[in-house]
Formats: structure tokens, sequence, C-alpha cells
């Protein structure tokens, strides 16, 4: 039985056994895209690579055997940097954007492709919460917001940018149920219990009030202070808001379980001794500081406030967990501007997700013209933003998509249009992965390489269409898949 040791950590494993088998067992993670357990290793994306002192080389951990008396880095200098230069490399050829622009340009960072196609599919109530659970103040933003996202929507290169400010306003006007079973999402009668602590919020102008919404979806229990009688700080002052609709939101906030203490003021000593941590919201406080305070700005945009205040929940959170700040951009792919013929891949994209909404179950006629300006959504975001491996290492190991620019970037296209199974090339690292499933599984085609060198690609073979070559692997086929290059056309997963 080989005895090694995995970073000074002892591990005996079988005779057979490889270095990741090892690692595994002392808990010790090596990243891998192309390592499936229970199949015959490849090596074929090389990020398992980790150091073997006696020798000074670099091995792949999932193939290299686990020999006796062996020691192993996994997270040395070098081990680093030849991770970071192997992901720079497969995104050099990688074709597809993590976010959508208009996700991407929100500074709230609404999901608003999700929010769009839950408009699309009659499901108001979760589209509102969506809007809801990024803004805090939707409907009041409905108003008041110069909508940047629509300036991004590539919708316009085809006809007229999707009217998203339009959209959450008018699914803010349907009448909210709780009622309703939204996975992943708590509707908002139901407030998270409270594990966190107590924390305070001063200023209840839009980046207090969005800070204090965040840190409640966090599960603390929190008191917004403000020497004014009425919550909402210089949103009052907005001609194009009406009141009641702030006054109604404020009180969603309420009701939710969100405590306002209006009319007075907060002694720091009511701080230190009350409250686990404060967040101060308000242009007021922009000279002060306060240790173990965090600060979130107002804004002239009321969008841009609302995104420094959840920022400042969310980093107050993490430091009451004695968590390190968290990194203030995720890694974040970008095609850029569409090429005319990858616009029209899109648009036959989005015609298959039409079919699709408007088989679901509509809530009424009068949401029908919404659902219809929500289904011209061309779905450029990735369908799988959380589950993609390559994206989590690139973040991980601050890999550079511009490291290694490629001469021509490949073309944007979308296989699968009338299929419950989207494939996108441009994103496929050919880890082989979704190749051995099919052939395991029996089927007549599958999937294969199709191609040599450069040029090699994952495809039906004789032209085949994509569900002829999955058949009954498709769902394993896409949950081993590393990337979103294979994903479900309607299983979209939430961040």
């Amino acid at each position: 039985m080989p005895e090694l040791r995995i970073n000074g950590l002892p591990s005996s494993v079988d005779v057979g056994a490889t270095v990741q088998d090892a690692a595994e067992l002392v808990f010790v993670e090596i990243p891998t895209l192309c390592h499936l357990k229970g199949m015959e290793p490849e090596a074929s994306c090389m990020l398992c690579v980790v150091k073997d002192i006696a020798t000074g080389e670099l091995i792949p951990a999932c193939s290299a055997k686990a020999i006796d008396g062996m020691e192993i880095d996994t997270e040395c200098d070098e081990v680093q940097a030849a991770r970071r230069d192997i992901l720079n490399l497969l995104l050099s050829e990688h074709v597809g954007d993590c976010e959508a622009p208009c996700t991407r340009i929100c500074p709230a960072h609404l999901d608003i492709p999700l929010m769009l196609r839950e408009i699309e599919r009659g499901n108001m109530n979760s589209a509102e919460w969506i809007a809801k659970r990024d803004l805090a103040l939707p409907a009041t933003l409905s108003h008041i917001c110069p909508a940047p996202c629509e300036k991004g929507c590539r919708r316009s290169q085809v006809d007229q940018a999707i009217t998203i400010r339009e959209l959450h306003r008018f699914e803010g006007s349907v009448p909210y149920s709780s009622n309703y079973e939204i996975t992943g999402l708590t509707p908002l009668s139901s407030a998270p219990s409270v594990v966190g602590g107590k924390v305070a919020v001063i200023g209840s102008g839009a980046a207090g009030l969005s800070s204090a919404w965040k840190l409640w979806q966090l599960g603390y229990g929190c008191t917004v202070f403000d020497e004014a009688p009425k919550a909402g700080g210089t949103l009052r002052d907005h001609p194009d808001l009406p009141m009641e609709v702030l006054d109604s939101e404020v009180e969603s906030l309420r009701l939710a379980g969100i405590e306002f203490r209006l009319g007075s003021s907060i002694s720091m000593h009511e701080v230190t001794e009350v409250f686990d941590g404060v967040v101060f919201a308000g242009e007021e406080f922009s000279g002060t500081h306060f240790a173990d305070a965090f600060y979130a700005e107002e804004h002239k945009l009321a969008v841009k406030a609302v995104a420094n205040g959840k920022a400042a929940a969310v980093a107050l959170d993490r430091f009451l967990k004695g968590a390190a700040p968290a990194s203030e951009v995720r890694f974040d792919s970008k095609v850029g501007k569409l090429r005319e013929s990858e616009v029209q891949e899109l648009v036959k994209n989005c015609a298959a997700d039409e079919q699709t909404g408007k088989s679901a179950p509509h809530v009424g006629q009068a949401f029908l013209p919404a659902q219809s300006e929500a289904g011209r959504c061309l779905h450029c975001d990735c369908r799988k933003p959380v589950g993609c491996k390559l994206r989590k290492y690139a973040e991980k190991h601050g890999a550079d998509q511009r490291e290694f620019p490629a001469d021509e970037r490949k073309h944007v296209q979308l296989i699968g249009h009338n299929e419950s199974v989207v494939f996108e090339p441009g994103k496929c690292i050919k880890c082989g992965l979704c190749v051995k499933i099919t052939k395991r599984a029996g089927g007549a085609l599958g999937l294969a390489f199709v191609g040599r060198g450069f040029n090699t690609q994952v495809a039906v073979p004789f032209g085949a269409a994509l569900q002829e070559g999955l058949q009954d692997a498709a769902r394993e086929c896409v949950e081993a898949c590393p990337t979103g290059a294979l994903a479900f056309r309607n299983a979209e997963e939430r961040n």
C-alpha cells in the first residue's frame, strides 16, 4: 500500500490509485475540468498539475500513479502559475458571456434575463421577487432609473432594445401572492431566520434601505435609523417618483421584519453595546470613521446607491463571519459585439424559447403583451453561471482572458434550437467527458471528436441532431460538462 504525503499530510492508498485519489483522502482539493470519478483519466485539461518534490516535475494528479514515498505539493507558486497559464489558454478560445450585457451594465446587478424569462412564462410573482431580491426598491427604480441596462441589450441589433424598466414596473403592479413556489427563491412573506446577530443601518435613503434589505436576506436582525420622520432620504425629492410607490416599498421592508426607528438619532454607545455591526449610509458620513463600521455611499443615481448598499451589507456580513473581503467583481468572460450572423443564431434560439414560453400556463390575457415583450430576449447570458467550473477556477486563480489573445475569435454558435439541451461549441474545452458518457450509455451515435488538430470539435457523427447523440445520457452529460457548453434550455441556474 503506497504511503505518500500531500502538502505534508500523510495519505495511504491502494496500489494503482492516483495522486488525485490520495489528495481526496486528506481533503485536499485539486482542481480539474476533465476528470470524472469512475472513468479512465485523460489528463486533457492539465489543470490538476501538482509538483513532485523529489523530481521537481509538474505531473497531472488525475492520471499520475501514487508511489510510495512521494512528496506532493499542490499549492506552491510554480503550480499556481502553471494553472493560471492553463486557464488563460483555455479562455483564449472560450466564446461566451458569463453575464448578459444588460446585467453587467446594471449597477445593482439585477438578474435581468432570468426575470424576463419568468415574465415570459407567466410567473409574475417569481419575476417580481427576482427584481425585489436584487433591487430592494424595484417599483421606485422603475419610475426614476435611467435604464442603463437597455443600452446594453443585444436585441437592439435586431430591432429595438427590450423595455426592461417598463417590464419590472409592470410586474410590480401585479397583486403579490405569497402562495407560490419558486425553486431557489424565498417569498417575501417568509423571512429568513435571524442567524447573524443584530445590525444597525444609519440612514434610510436608497443605499440605506438596500443595505438593510440585503442584510435581512443574509439572516440579520436589522434596524434602520434616521432623524427624518419618513424613510427614503433624497428619493422623496424626486419629481418623477410618486410618493405612494416609495411608501409602499418601505412598508414592504417593514413587513418583512426590518425595524425602522425614524425621527430619532442613535448614539455610538448604543451602536457598540446593542448591535454587532453598523452600516453608515449617507453622504454626511463620508468623512467619519468608526471601527467595525461599513459605509454605503448615497448617489444621485438611485440604482447606483442601491448597489452601494448591497456591497456594504456583503462586506459587513463577511467581516462578522471572519471571512476575507470578497472580490468586487466576479470573473466574467465577455464576447463583445456580435457579428450579424451570430445575432441570427441568437434569434433562432430566441424563437425556440418563445415557443416554450407560449406553451406555459398564462396568468391572464392582460399579461400577454408583457410576456410577448419579455419573449424577445435573446438569452445571450450563460445558462450555467454558477456550476461552470471554468469560471470558478478562473476566478480562484486570477485568470485573465486577455493573456493569450486569439488571432480571430471563434463564431458564436448554438446547436439544438428546438431541443431540450443546447450545445454551444464555443464554450467547449474538449474535455471528452460527454464523449465517454455517451459511449458508455451505448447509444447508436453518441458524441465524438470530429476533425483534426486545431479544428477538432465535439459533435454528433454524420451531422445528426443533438438529441440523437445524447439520447438517454443527456442529463448525465449536462451535469458532467465543466462549462456552459452543454446545458438544459429551460433549467437556468440562479446566482
